[in-house]
């Protein structure tokens, strides 16, 4: 077997590039020589969440952590599983333990900021999505973040609704992409929040909706698309279709 140092690598390339029978095998037999290679567990960590196994994933995550618990990574790691889980309060503490040793970190600032914003602790999160500007002014995500929850709270100019509209229209689309609808979902609602007579992101939010099974849901954002768009031939056929098929 090659070093452990580029056993990891060659698992990190296989993991990046979907091969995750492989990625597995190699972490597993780097465990066989150190059982506590903590960038073993953490790669075994993130290939459970990959794998729709969250409870194993924090199992190996956590395992990392005790046997380094310095690990920015892991800490990392551990908040988006327990964010992606919905536990917010735990994601919120994993988050702030990364910050801890590691200040300047801008993914995990921004990723707390949206932590504390769904549990309603807007003024936090605002000085999160600041803080995450402060190190990356071009960080489009912390920009339209920071502007939703501006929004939400009250504090966000009219004059800045288009363009932090515009922002989430993009990101929105970027996560669609991807095949991150759920994201991508969220993006949109914030657009047609900021912009409710903008007929494109009604139509691209019930395309994203669709896409999860939301079919109800999906209509209605494509009726209002269409309402917007009254001389659409194409789009008032499309939403026939669509009602017939339900």
């Amino acid at each position: 077997m090659a070093t452990v140092s580029e056993a990891l690598q060659l698992a990190v390339q296989c993991q990046r590039s979907r091969r995750v029978n492989q990625a597995e095998q190699i972490y597993y037999k780097i465990l066989e020589q150190q059982p506590n290679q903590p960038d073993a567990l953490h790669g075994l960590g993130l290939l459970a969440q990959q794998l729709g196994k969250p409870q194993t994933a924090a199992k190996f995550l956590e395992a990392a952590l005790r046997v380094q618990p310095n690990f920015v990574k892991a800490w990392f790691s551990l908040g988006n599983l327990r964010q992606a889980q919905r536990h917010l309060p735990e994601a919120v503490t994993a988050y702030r333990k990364a910050l801890a040793i590691r200040p300047d970190l801008v993914a995990v600032h921004n990723n707390l900021g949206r932590a504390l914003q769904q549990q309603g602790e807007l003024e936090a999160a605002i000085a999160h999505y600041q803080k995450v500007l402060e190190l990356q002014p071009t960080c489009t995500e912390a920009e339209a973040n920071l502007g939703n929850a501006l929004h939400t709270s009250g504090q966000l100019a009219l004059e800045d609704y288009a363009r932090y509209a515009a922002l989430n229209h993009e990101l929105g689309r970027a996560c669609q992409r991807s095949d991150d609808w759920e994201t991508a979902i969220a993006y949109y609602r914030h657009a047609v929040a900021l912009a409710p007579n903008w007929a494109i992101a009604y139509y691209d939010l019930g395309t994203a909706l669709q896409a999860k099974g939301a079919f109800e849901a999906a209509q209605v954002c494509y009726q209002n698309a269409s309402d917007l768009t009254p001389n659409d031939s194409e789009l008032k056929d499309f939403l026939t279709i669509y009602r017939a098929l339900l």
